[in-house]
């Protein structure tokens, strides 16, 4: 999807029109199972765009921050490829104006549960015997998303895997706006490191045990609203906000020249 971030990122700068954008959707192929020319079907996979005569924009781009719906999310799954593994629990908190105003936790069914993944999370397949089945969780949780800015602590792992299996039960992939705690946090104090368990001792709060999904989306949203509260005053919208949390672009080294005896 890297095609299509970028396709986003010219409507943001209001460097590309609503045809040639739509025209070049088609040949995502990730999006070949998407209507592309339905503006509210894109709509409803989560992109926030608003619609002009001839151009596009993004409601982030004009959305202050505390007005902004941001959803915290947290996965477990029985393995790190949505290909070959499923998620066995999601955990999320919806927020806004620093209140939460809403939450999302549930085990999902699965027959397989490797011992590695039991000693990590605690979670036993008795927990997931009787528990709803992927399908239907993941279509209660596109409903809760909607069109809210989703955030995790390493967001493109939640985020790719939650993408993935949406597409793989036929709800098509997440275009909702990203943003990721890990690299936010960097931009907004010093820490040894930046892992939740140990950001949680470097603020001295406890929310549970680890490696559960909820409680790991509880974490990522204290440490989220730390970080609000250290903006610089120039971060103002949605989108500033998502600029702002990017890790600086590598420079790319120029090769030495050779020169030939």
């Amino acid at each position: 999807m890297k095609y299509f971030d970028m396709l986003v990122e010219k409507i943001k700068e209001g460097k590309i029109t609503k045809e040639f954008f739509l025209s070049e959707l088609k040949e995502i192929k990730s999006l070949e199972d998407v209507d592309v020319e339905d503006l509210e079907n894109l709509r409803l996979l989560g992109l926030p765009l608003e619609e002009g005569e001839e151009q596009l924009s993004l409601k982030t781009s004009t959305t202050k921050i505390e007005d902004q719906k941001f959803c915290i999310v947290d996965i477990e799954a029985n393995g790190s490829k949505p290909n070959e593994f499923q998620i066995i629990e999601i955990g999320a908190v919806m927020i806004q104006n620093g209140v939460e105003i809403d939450r999302f936790e549930t085990f999902v069914h699965a027959d397989l549960l490797p011992d590695s993944i039991k000693i990590l999370t605690g979670i036993t397949l008795e927990d997931l015997k009787y528990a709803p089945p992927l399908s239907f969780v993941l279509e209660k949780f596109r409903l809760f998303l909607a069109d809210a800015v989703f955030i995790a602590h390493n967001v493109n792992f939640d985020y790719n895997f939650i993408s993935a299996s949406l597409q793989k039960a036929g709800f098509g992939p997440l275009l909702n706006r990203k943003l990721c705690t890990i690299e936010l946090s960097r931009k907004c104090f010093v820490a040894q490191k930046y892992g939740l368990g140990f950001l949680m001792e470097f603020f001295n709060i406890s929310f549970g045990e680890q490696h559960r999904a909820l409680v790991d989306a509880q974490m990522a949203d204290y440490v989220f609203k730390q970080c609000l509260s250290c903006l610089p005053e120039d971060i103002k919208t949605t989108e500033d906000l998502i600029e702002f949390s990017r890790p600086p672009k590598k420079k790319r080294k120029k090769k030495k020249a050779t020169t030939s005896l």
